[in-house]
């Protein structure tokens, strides 16, 4: 073999490396985007999951106009808002519950969002008994609007649907997944006032 026949070797050795090394970096990527995209997706119906039972073991269900917390938005017109609060016995004990969708902490451009949720028991003022937020899902958008609108009346007790919208970033394609869902409280219309989660824990 030849000095020139070995570099011609060489250099069609070294091209056919760098494609295989280059396809193998480019299924690396896509995978990692798709693991991203699943994991946000996966996060969301968990947390869907969990509201659903919440829901529907939900006593008062209270409209997310009205949410005072800080960071929490609502539009008394379409009785829709950014955060969620419920008086429910799901998982045993009476406990309120609260979920809230807000701008991501990490992400300085505000384009994303958390999920978080918190709970406290009903004599809170007294035993100072109540979470601190949790985050369950990251990288959520509004592009559904609100994600959470109550349908029916004005009062607590004849509102049963709780319709939730949420959005994750799908960061393979650069467009939002929105994940839609209904879910009804129980049919409870007496015995259990409205004031049961008030005054709400700081935030």
């Amino acid at each position: 073999m030849t000095l020139v026949e070995l570099m011609v070797s060489m250099s069609v050795f070294s091209l056919c490396m760098a494609i295989v090394f280059g396809a193998v970096i480019l299924v690396v990527r896509k995978s990692n985007d798709v693991q991203k995209s699943a994991g946000a997706v996966s996060e969301l119906r968990l947390a869907l999951s969990q509201m659903d039972r919440q829901v529907r073991s939900g006593n008062v269900l209270f409209s997310p106009a009205g949410e005072t917390t800080t960071g929490c938005t609502g539009d008394t017109t379409t009785n829709s808002g950014t955060c969620m609060r419920v008086f429910t016995q799901a998982n045993g004990p009476e406990k309120c519950v609260q979920w809230q969708v807000l701008a991501d902490p990490a992400d300085s451009t505000g384009a994303t969002k958390i999920l978080r949720t918190r709970s406290w028991t009903t004599d809170w003022v007294d035993t100072g008994s109540y979470t601190a937020w949790s985050t369950v899902a990251r990288g959520l958008t509004l592009a559904g609007g609100n994600p959470f609108t109550l349908q029916g009346a004005s009062t607590p007790y004849r509102e049963r649907l709780l319709d939730v919208t949420l959005s994750a970033l799908d960061s393979r394609r650069h467009t939002s997944v929105v994940i839609t869902s209904s879910m009804s409280g129980r049919n409870t219309n007496y015995g259990y006032s409205a004031g049961q989660c008030t005054p709400v824990p700081p935030a």
